[in-house]
């Protein structure tokens, strides 16, 4: 395993890499919800705090699929990780990783990768890609090892500013949105089906291929809070579902 990644600001969130004006915008304001509610947790912390509970040993085996440039829960538990192996479809997706020791770059329905080989597989922001979400289950479930663990953060399809522009339906405005909230350029932004984004969609894929599943919603104030006054109006839908942006889920091979 890669010596541990230098952490670049230390904080609620954890810094590793050089990041948009957006995205710290985004972290400031997930800081300051943190704050104000102790009880609750952004996703990717929640996750990662998660790994450390569900790991058997220190001599893990990691599997990142759709692994892009970086996985923060490697990043933050890499004294946990052996071997952590990435994967994703092209090169050009992943040229900025170093949170992983390998990339194998391939179709995520056919995973070249042994069986029963994997302690924990995750996934960060990929599911909402899948065109064929029953068959990357299906190879999720093969190369755990038994009693691993599948671990996700994935958009809410039921997120009411998601279920507005989808029914807008705007390309143009999908990347208007994501450069104004992310920084992505237009080529970062890849083509969605969102056909494993709720809940009920989730427990039809898991049911039978794994046990403790845990699946819920969960807010993140940073999707709409630009300034302060746009922040308290966030803060106070934070009580509904139909405002929480993500899934997260955690469940267990049979």
């Amino acid at each position: 395993m890669k010596n541990k990644l230098k952490i670049l600001e230390k904080g609620y969130i954890n810094i590793y890499s050089k990041l948009t004006l957006q995205e710290l915008r985004q972290i400031k304001y997930k800081t300051l919800y943190k704050k104000l509610n102790p009880s609750w947790d952004e996703s990717m912390v929640f996750l990662s705090n998660k790994f450390r509970t569900i790991i058997a040993s220190k001599n893990n085996w990691i599997l990142d699929i759709g692994c892009g440039n970086g996985n923060y829960i490697i990043d933050e538990n890499i004294d946990l990780v052996e071997k952590s192996v990435g994967v994703d479809l092209l090169p050009e997706f992943t040229q900025k990783n170093i949170s992983v020791d390998k990339v194998v770059h391939c179709n995520l329905e056919s995973l070249p990768l042994l069986d029963n080989s994997f302690d924990v597989v995750t996934s960060l922001w990929v599911l909402e890609h899948l065109e064929n979400p029953d068959k990357v289950f299906n190879e999720v479930y093969r190369v755990l090892k038994p009693e691993g663990y599948f671990i996700f953060v994935t958009p809410n399809k039921n997120f009411i500013p998601l279920r507005f522009f989808g029914l807008l339906n705007l390309k143009k405005i999908n990347h208007f949105i994501n450069f104004y909230l992310f920084g992505r350029k237009e080529e970062d932004v890849f083509k969605t089906y969102y056909k494993a984004n709720t809940i009920k969609d989730l427990n039809k894929l898991s049911r039978v291929r794994f046990k403790n599943i845990n699946l819920f919603e969960n807010f993140d104030p940073s999707y709409t809070a630009f300034n302060n006054l746009t922040f308290k109006i966030t803060s106070s839908l934070s009580k509904f579902n139909w405002f929480k942006s993500h899934i997260v889920g955690v469940m267990q091979k049979t």
